[in-house]
């Protein structure tokens, strides 16, 4: 069974970045609406950790190795077959008579 991680979100480095560099930013300029962007640096940064399969942690990561490799081996064998398909409809059309 696969051990569950409830508060990885919290664990990104790169959306921590962000939402600190808002905040130093709101306290130089004085704004502090600047935070609101901050946090939606945050969110999108945990977006892309989804996306890249980073948030998986290091076992979802190889998992989803395997399975992009597996989905390009089935990309391929799906070319190949169609491209057997083709052929043997070309040979059939050429000794249909016409």
């Amino acid at each position: 069974m696969q051990k569950t991680r409830p508060f990885w979100f919290l664990l990104d480095v790169y959306g921590w970045i962000v939402f600190i560099m808002s905040i130093v930013t709101a306290i130089i300029i004085q704004q502090w609406w600047v935070v609101l962007i901050g946090m939606i640096g945050y969110l999108l940064a945990l977006l892309v950790d989804l996306a890249g399969g980073r948030a998986l942690g290091r076992t979802g990561a190889v998992r989803l190795a395997r399975a992009e490799q597996e989905n390009l081996e089935l990309k391929a064998e799906q070319a190949r077959l169609l491209g057997a398909i083709r052929e043997r409809d070309e040979k059939l059309k050429e000794k249909m008579p016409k």
